[in-house]
């Protein structure tokens, strides 16, 4: 073998090898970033679902404190329905009191014009 084949051939051996290293380097790469990935993703689907169930219970909560907010409301519209008809039976009772006064009086008068 002359010396430029063999330079030729330990040429190609090294080429061969790092190449075959490169192909190693990525092919570990990629297997790493898919596992990187798969973890990334059911990071994801776990914080997601966390997310999902501290809405859904944050929902909840306002959701009790409107109808609690409602409820009150409709109690107190029921105590105001039952003080304006406690003022309507006071005015009620007022007007009858202010009429008849009227009336005694017009049916005085009357008497005091016949005599």
């Amino acid at each position: 073998m002359t010396p430029e084949l063999i330079g030729i051939l330990a040429v190609g051996a090294t080429l061969i090898g790092v190449g075959a290293t490169m192909i190693g380097l990525l092919l570990t790469f990629r297997r790493d970033a898919r596992a990187d990935t798969q973890a990334l993703r059911t990071e994801f689907r776990a914080d997601n679902q966390a997310l999902r169930a501290e809405f859904r219970a944050d929902n909840q909560r306002l959701r009790d404190e409107v109808n609690a907010g409602l409820a009150e409301v409709r109690n107190g519209l029921a105590d105001v329905r039952k003080d304006v008809q406690a003022l309507t039976e006071r005015v009620s009772r007022l007007e009858g009191v202010v009429e008849g006064l009227f009336v005694r009086r017009g049916d005085r008068d009357r008497h005091d014009n016949a005599a």
